[in-house]
């Protein structure tokens, strides 16, 4: 447990949100949040770096001030269609035969199932250990002071592009910080909105964006697939743009304000002003026509995460069903539309539970990534390891998330 302050920052392709948190005996504390525009992420990865700058920059100097000191460094979320997941395999034996393994055993192992090549243009991200197995002995979650003679890991690797990552860490860079971590966002968002028992039953998360939607698959207490999708809730405001003739502001105003994502619980009756394109006035149209837009995006996602889900062979293993969060989250009638197209699987709104006095700013869908990256990067502290080489750089340490989990036996 730590009591030092940590800053995340959570970059999408809407906003750039900042985090400062500590945690104490009564868990994670937020001391400070703020949430600014960001232009200069597109689809998950940094588009244009002196936007992004700008906003990392804008959201950081908000919390230095409530917070009262400077900031160096930033955790910062990943995700976007270049992230990567796969299963590997670690194994390492114990001697003398039989004794207590230690923490370097455990680092030992993990580095060992680290040791897969990657095309040249992609690099490590994360290392999730999955299972532990020790004399072939299976779900040993915490294999630290058991006695074994041949100690094997399931890690699940999580890689993105070379160049991405190297723009994100420039964006940072030219903000005047440094980045701590990288943690990926899928991870981070269902550390917000899963309870432990979720997470070891099997659920899965579906965060819906800006730009994009990642889907992640939680199953045995740990994370064990991965996707992202390229829609998010932009698409919906582009639809609406384009075929109601309107600008930007004034479709992602209907979709807020009036948008609904089953036209069928909309009256015939019901109207909407709609300001089109070189008018000056408002006029009135049907609120079902815009919602049947909303609807047919909505679904054509619900259906793209029923699919990945099925190619992730753990559609039938999902007895804790699928939480929806994110921005994109909050329409109405979105929980039962995904619900309808998920056949069989319980699906729910999630969102974080903070409390506090900046419970009303983090108890929102859309802050469910920023608050997920303060519980990983709080939360797990004591399950860091540092690497052999020992030169401290991020891509050289390995996080777990055993510390929200119940132990195994």
């Amino acid at each position: 447990m730590s009591n030092d302050l940590i800053t995340v920052l959570d970059l999408g392709s809407t906003k750039a949100a900042c985090i400062a948190a500590t945690q104490d005996s009564d868990g994670l504390q937020i001391l400070a949040v703020s949430n600014v525009e960001c232009k200069g992420v597109r689809k998950g990865v940094v588009a244009d770096l002196e936007h992004t700058a700008n906003s990392i920059d804008m959201a950081v100097r908000k919390v230095q001030q409530a917070v009262g000191q400077d900031i160096a460094s930033l955790v910062v979320g990943i995700g976007g269609s270049h992230i990567e997941g796969m299963n590997t395999q670690g194994l390492f034996p114990i001697f003398p035969r039989a004794r207590e393994i230690t923490r370097d055993d455990v680092l030992q192992v993990m580095n060992h199932s680290r040791q897969v090549q990657v095309s040249a243009d992609r690099e490590q991200i994360q290392a999730l250990p999955r299972e532990f197995i020790v004399d072939g002995e299976r779900n040993s979650a915490r294999p630290v002071g058991m006695h074994g003679s041949r100690l094997e890991v399931t890690t699940y690797l999580v890689t993105g592009q070379t160049q991405h990552i190297q723009n994100l860490e420039k964006a940072v860079a030219m903000a005047g910080k440094r980045v701590d971590m990288i943690v990926l966002q899928s991870l981070a968002s269902g550390l917000a909105v899963l309870s432990p028992a979720e997470i070891e039953m099997g659920c899965a998360v579906v965060d819906i964006g800006g730009g994009t939607t990642d889907v992640a698959v939680f199953s045995g207490g740990s994370i064990v697939h991965t996707a992202c999708l390229p829609i998010g809730g932009q698409m919906i405001t582009s639809d609406l743009s384009k075929l109601l003739k309107t600008s930007p502001e004034e479709a992602e105003r209907l979709k807020q304000e009036d948008a609904i994502a089953i036209a069928g619980l909309v009256s015939q009756d019901e109207t909407v002003g709609v300001l089109q394109l070189g008018q000056t006035h408002s006029r009135p149209m049907q609120r079902r026509v815009l919602c049947e837009i909303v609807e047919s995006r909505t679904k054509e996602l619900a259906t793209m995460v029923r699919q990945e889900l099925e190619l992730s062979g753990y559609y039938s293993a999902l007895p804790a069903g699928v939480v929806i969060t994110g921005g994109g989250s909050k329409m109405p009638g979105t929980e039962k539309l995904f619900e309808a197209v998920l056949q069989n699987l319980r699906v729910r709104l999630g969102a974080p539970r903070v409390g506090g006095e900046l419970a009303e700013v983090l108890d929102r869908p859309e802050m469910s990534t920023g608050v997920g990256l303060a519980r990983f990067t709080l939360e797990c502290a004591e399950d860091e390891f540092a690497t052999v080489s020992g030169t401290g750089n991020w891509k050289e340490r390995i996080r777990t998330i055993w510390s929200l989990l119940p132990s195994k036996s």
